[in-house]
Formats: C-alpha cells, sequence, structure tokens
C-alpha cells in the first residue's frame, strides 16, 4: 500500500550548483549524499519543509545519467513513491501487466528500491520505495 510521496528525482549536470540555487530560492538544505560510481552517478538529497529532491549527477562519461542528460537534457529523471510492503506491491502491480526495470528490488543503504519499467507509465519512471 501507498504511504506517501517520498521524492523527485532530478537529472543534473552539477549537483553543487542546483542545492546552491535551490537553497537560495527555497531554504533547501542537505540531506544526504550518496555515490554510486559503479552506476555512475553521485545523489544529493536536499530537503525543505516536507518537500525531497534528489539531484542525480553523472559521474564519468558512460553512466547512465550521462547518457539520460545527453538524450533528454537535464531534469526530471522519476518520482519515488513510499509503500508499506515492497514485495507485496510488486505482486499486487505485476497482477495488474506492470513491468519493471529489474527483475528483483535493490537494497539501498536501509531501504529496498525498484524502478517500474516507463513503457508500463506511459513513459514516466516511477521509482517503489521502501524506507526501513
Amino acid at each position: 500500500m501507498i504511504k506517501k510521496f517520498d521524492h523527485v528525482g532530478l537529472a543534473v549536470q552539477d549537483a553543487g550548483e542546483v542545492t546552491a540555487l535551490l537553497s537560495k530560492l527555497f531554504g533547501f538544505e542537505v540531506a544526504e549524499t550518496r555515490a554510486e560510481p559503479k552506476a555512475g552517478f553521485t545523489s544529493t538529497l536536499i530537503s525543505s519543509a516536507d518537500v525531497n529532491l534528489a539531484l542525480i549527477q553523472p559521474v564519468g562519461p558512460q553512466g547512465m545519467i550521462q547518457k539520460f542528460i545527453e538524450k533528454r537534457g537535464g531534469g526530471l529523471h522519476h518520482i519515488s513513491i513510499q509503500v508499506d510492503d515492497l514485495g507485496e506491491e510488486m505482486k499486487r502491480l505485476k497482477a495488474l501487466g506492470v513491468q519493471f526495470a529489474s527483475d528483483e528490488a535493490a537494497e539501498v543503504d536501509d531501504s529496498k528500491v525498484i524502478f517500474i519499467h516507463p513503457r508500463s507509465t506511459s513513459g514516466l519512471l516511477i521509482e517503489l520505495i521502501q524506507r526501513k
């Protein structure tokens, strides 16, 4: 079952520059930064009040975020929806014909995540996240 909206993921060339701008304009502060060198990106979670943005910056020329920016430009990458039980939510959605970007959820820090393939959601990339 859906709990709440978790965050919006934005593909950016320079997370520091975007963080400084959104801090100045709206009071965003860095909540956490996570490096994913194998995937070729860093993720900086910034927050203000109950609004969370994940600034996803490419590291190197071959990562998926660099390819995303080259193809589509910076901007909206995904939306993230927090769920109570990721396994049950995946079963429910599979029964409705939803396809996922991978076969299994990934463990990221203290959370489980999986992406719904955009072909199942009219081109929108949706992340489901179960936080512990």
